[in-house]
Order: structure tokens, then sequence, then C-alpha cells
């Protein structure tokens, strides 16, 4: 399994230019052309450069792509332009899980401007991307970098959230049950008196 340099990564992930940052044409009439970014990223990763077909899910519809997942995918070429990931056709096929699935979830957590303004989304990003891609850290074992993308993980994030706003509303409701239960026993105790 191959290793790359987190830090250099994340370094080049947050100089992402301005203009990745433009809305998709397919929402903006004046937008970055996403489609055309998105297959010069597979042709650039794959080295085949006279390649017709974008290689995505048949169930993509990318006029139902929000302006946020749009940026994330733009940002996320951005990543990809690094000279890590060029002319390396095994990872032509893995952009689609990437981009479809594994960025897909974290968008919906993630606005487009903390990929490249927040460390810790950054550092997301990039180890989203090499998770993806079936590559390490530098100096991680695979128990550790899944260890660290958890500990980062916005979807995880969300989860636990979640989960603890369920358990303190379920302590909540058994707090009122508890008051409503005392008032009822006094309104009986009073009431017999």
């Amino acid at each position: 399994m191959p290793k790359y340099d987190l830090f250099e990564l994340v370094t080049h992930l947050k100089k992402c230019p301005e203009i990745f940052l433009k809305p998709s044409n397919l929402l903006s009439r004046d937008g970055l052309d996403s489609i055309a970014l998105i297959s010069d990223t597979y042709r650039m990763v794959s080295a085949i450069f006279l390649k017709k077909e974008l290689n995505v899910p048949a169930k993509i519809n990318f006029n139902s792509i929000d302006d946020n997942y749009w940026k994330a995918i733009h940002i996320s070429c951005w990543l990809l332009y690094h000279h890590s990931f060029r002319n390396k056709p095994a990872l032509e096929n893995k952009l689609r899980l990437f981009w479809f699935e594994g960025l897909y979830h974290v968008t919906q957590y993630v606005k487009y401007k903390e990929w490249i303004t927040d460390e810790e989304r950054a550092e997301e990003m990039v180890r989203l991307l090499l998770l993806c891609f079936e590559i390490l850290p530098n100096g991680e074992s695979i128990a550790e970098a899944a260890d660290k993308l958890s500990s980062i993980s916005s979807v995880d994030r969300q989860k636990v959230l979640r989960q603890s706003y369920e358990a303190h509303e379920r302590i909540m409701n058994i707090k009122r049950e508890m008051a409503e239960k005392k008032a009822r026993e006094a309104a009986n105790t009073y009431g017999r008196e």
C-alpha cells in the first residue's frame, strides 16, 4: 500500500485558488464548468487524455447537486491536481467512490469554505480521499489512519451530537414524568385532607 505525506497534501489543499470556489455552471450562468473539471481530473489521474466517457454512477443527476456539494467537488479536484495523484490509472475508478459516496455524505455537515479555511476539515478531506484510494499517510498503520479519520469525521461528530441530544431528551422526558407524578401525588394528598 503506497504512503503519502499528509501535511504536504493538506498544505496543497489549503492553497486552493479562488476559481475553484465558483458555483457550478449548472447553477450559475457564469459558473465553473463542473463536468469539464471532473472530466479533466479523471483524465489527469488516469493519464488517458483522449478518454471520452465520464466514469460516474448512472444514478447521479448532476442537476440535483447543490452549490455546497459542487464547490466541495471543485475543491477536491484542486487537491487531486497535486503531483502525487497524476498519472495513477489504478486510482481512476476510486474517484467515483470518493466524489459520489464519501464526499457526498460529508458535505451535508461541512460548508465548502471550511475545506480550505479549517485545518481539521482540510485534513478530513485529505484523509477521506486517501481512504477511498486505499493509501496510508506516511508513518501511519491502517488502524492509526482509520482512528485519526474517525476522530475528525464530521459525519461521526454529527452522529455523536444526535445521540447526545436524544439522550438529553430522554432524561428531560423522565424528569418531566417524575415531576408530573409528584404533582399528582401531592394533589391526591392535598385532596384527601
